[in-house]
């Protein structure tokens, strides 16, 4: 698509230019590290330090954001920054262009669009590779007004005002690129700098909505732009297994999505149930021709069996654009995927390739960002909660304040370091919004309302259940208590073993639970199996009757299926899918004891390095020893045997199958009785190489390792 100035992007120009004024006074000023919020009519001096300050951490936010997946703040908190970037620009500019001795003029903020970031997401941990057309980002309007202005400037700029508009719902995940070439699924590449991105085709290829041979009408190379996203019911089933395995949750779907598409195991990415959808074009080389409109593309991806945009308004004039818009966001609740916002584009590509694009973004489109629902309320106190894994999480403890039509009281603030970085302080007032539309989170202090005597938030260095002093483990954000004898911990695990997800041990509720532990009748899990009815009545006060009927669904949890028990022991990291998986190939609980060192030197990485690190302690071995020998037996019944044809086989998988995505072959080959792993070593049997195999290849023909292709995998999977 052809670059060419317009007044759009004369705008942006003049918007850079007035940044490197105000960059080159920042050289002489020294940038305070947290320069207070204020107006934005300040010196030239202050303006400089403001914006030398709003730079580096636009900068920060970048790469925590695009590099790591991992944003510190929302999206609406660093619109802000970019906004207030902005208007600084424009107030330098005002003022070199005014006399030296006239007083500085008001400043308003603009009400164009504000410059669309366009990070690099690239960090090394994955190849590169070129786009044919540079991916570019959006241009953003946050307003109705600033709306109206973008499409009057491309009314203006076309000289026309007989347009159609399409309105679209803005997915927020991961923007990447597919290339088919020869209708044949080629590479997926993430964003990276525009220019160049990450090559993740092996985890993208996990989605089974995926094409990956067009079936007609296509050309010889086509680029389609699209989102990987997670939905909002597995975003929800996700966050409620990291729970159960002691792990903190996403924070938002975004993250959720981006963090997985650079993971380096393709089977815990096929986990995940990663989601894709398109709705943009890049390069389109070779008949038939591309297509003409934006309503075409959409059928054109319909046509070839991939997931497209499922509705869209064609809009005529600004006011039919605006209510398209409003329309969108009153149906966003009702939405299963996630959105913030809505693109509005040109619908004749014609007139698209006529306005041209900037550096960062087309001239014929735009997102309109709709503001997250936000609520102020107090900060009544910070209390920190022990998980039963160890994990310690401070926990904002809220005046009550309704948000998304439910009543709020308390919010994770995840890890120390969000409440230095928000700078909380008890009694401040704090504002409130969903996170993605499902997780209220405290975004920042109102700190216009802090009263002076308001004090830093000081973290306490010791666990408040026991009173260890907890500790951190490098490269992670958590703290963690690692006493084992801990009566925080422990009453969270006995609570997990008696949910409903594992022993279902209903009259053990978490008061009885406390009381028996701080009667010291409870010290591991083991320890319900030695409960007496006298214990039940005396020390808890429980019914005679009562006593027999808990006594007796204790008793019948011996008889756990195995996975549950695995499960109930609260290893860290390991939640149900991880313990269903450990228990697969074992009927009970010794012989799945008695099997693990065998099983790691067997499958080499296979076990979990979280179980590997659980079994490694004395007391859980000694917990495991002493259920086996009150009678925990966990008869999972006989198992029967999957089909031999790849028994104890070591299958490598590379490049792009005909028909079998990455997932079904790994599941294929997995139910043959064979193993998948991710690099080609010694103990590889044969390697299964696809079109655009690289370099396992090679190593696979260095070590002599046998090399098939899909139609040989398929006739070994026969048994």
């Amino acid at each position: 698509m052809a670059t060419r100035p317009t007044r759009i992007s004369c705008l942006k120009t003049v918007h850079i230019t007035a940044a490197i004024l105000v960059l080159a006074l920042a050289l002489f000023t020294p940038a305070p590290a947290h320069p207070p919020l204020s107006s934005i009519n300040r010196t030239s001096a202050e303006a400089a330090s403001r914006l030398l300050w709003l730079s580096a951490e636009i900068a920060r936010h970048d790469d925590l954001y695009f590099k790591h997946a991992t944003p510190e703040i929302t999206d609406s908190a660093y619109d802000a920054l970019k906004r207030e970037q902005q208007a600084i620009a424009l107030t330098a500019l005002t003022a070199t262009a005014s006399p030296i001795s006239a007083p500085p003029p008001p400043v308003a903020l603009p009400t164009t669009a504000p410059t669309p970031r366009l990070g690099d997401d690239r960090n090394g941990d994955f190849p590169s590779a070129p786009h044919r057309q540079p991916m570019l980002s959006l241009a953003k309007a946050y307003t109705e007004t600033e709306l109206r202005a973008f499409i009057t400037n491309v009314e203006q700029e076309l000289r026309r005002t007989d347009l159609s508009w399409l309105i679209e719902p803005k997915f927020d995940g991961l923007a990447i690129s597919v290339t088919y070439q020869n209708g044949r699924l080629l590479r997926v590449l993430t964003r990276g700098d525009g220019h160049q991105g990450e090559d993740v085709t092996a985890n993208v290829s996990t989605i089974p909505e995926l094409v990956r041979a067009l079936p007609s009408g296509y050309p010889q190379w086509v680029e389609l732009r699209g989102e990987v996203f997670v939905d909002h019911p597995e975003f929800t089933r996700l966050n409620a297994e990291r729970e159960e395995s002691g792990a903190p949750p996403f924070a938002n779907p975004r993250n959720l999505a981006a963090g997985t598409l650079k993971l380096h195991d393709e089977r815990e990415v096929a986990k995940r149930h990663l989601r894709i959808v398109f709705y943009g074009l890049g390069a389109w080389d070779g008949p038939p021709t591309a297509p003409v409109s934006q309503q075409d593309l959409h059928a054109r991806i319909r046509a070839w069996g991939l997931p497209g945009i499922e509705t869209f308004t064609v809009a005529h004039t600004p006011a039919e654009v605006w209510a398209a818009v409003a329309q969108l966001g009153r149906q966003r609740p009702s939405l299963a995927f996630p959105t913030d916002g809505a693109v509005i584009k040109i619908d004749d590509r014609s007139l698209q390739n006529e306005l041209g694009t900037s550096a960062t973004a087309p001239h014929w489109a735009v997102a309109f960002k709709f503001t997250p629902e936000r609520v102020s309320t107090r900060l009544l106190a910070i209390s920190l909660q022990v998980g039963r894994t160890g994990i310690i999480t401070p926990i904002a403890e809220l005046a009550p304040v309704v948000i998304g039509g439910t009543t709020l009281s308390r919010s994770t603030l995840y890890n120390a370091d969000s409440i230095a970085r928000l700078d909380l302080r008890l009694g401040d007032w704090v504002f409130v919004e969903k996170a993605g539309d499902i997780i209220p989170v405290v975004v920042a202090p109102d700190i216009t309302r802090r009263a002076a005597t308001a004090l830093a938030y000081i973290l306490p260095s010791t666990c408040p259940a026991c009173g260890s002093h907890w500790v951190r483990n490098d490269g992670e954000t958590t703290i963690r208590c690692i006493a084992h004898d801990c009566p925080g911990q422990l009453r969270r695990r006995i609570e997990h073993f008696a949910s409903p997800q594992v022993a279902d041990l209903k009259g053990l509720g978490p008061a009885t639970i406390a009381t028996l532990v701080s009667a010291n009748r409870l010290h591991t899990i083991a320890d319900l199996y030695k409960l007496t009815h006298e214990d039940l009545v005396n020390v808890v006060g429980i019914s005679g009757e009562g006593a027999l009927s808990l006594l007796a669904k204790i008793e019948h949890s011996k008889h756990l299926p195995l996975a549950r028990l695995i499960y109930g022991m609260s290893i860290p990291g390991i939640g149900r899918t991880a313990a269903a998986q450990s228990a697969q190939d074992y009927t009970d609980l010794a012989r799945w004891f008695a099997a693990q060192s065998k099983h790691s030197a067997r499958y080499e990485t296979d076990t979990p390095a979280a179980l590997q690190d659980f079994l490694s302690q004395p007391e859980n071995t000694l917990l495991i020893k002493e259920l086996i020998a009150l009678g925990v037996d966990s008869k999972n019944g006989p198992k029967p045997r999957a089909t031999a044809a790849l028994e104890l086989k070591t299958v490598t998988l590379t490049g792009t199958l005909p028909t079998l995505s990455r997932a079904e072959a790994t599941k294929r080959i997995e139910a043959a009785g064979g193993r998948v792993t991710q690099t080609v070593s010694k103990r590889t049997d044969f390697l299964v190489a696809g079109e655009g195999a690289g370099a396992k290849t090679e190593q696979a023909r260095a070590l002599g390792i046998e090399i098939i292709n899909e139609t040989q995998l398929l006739q070994r999977l026969t048994p």
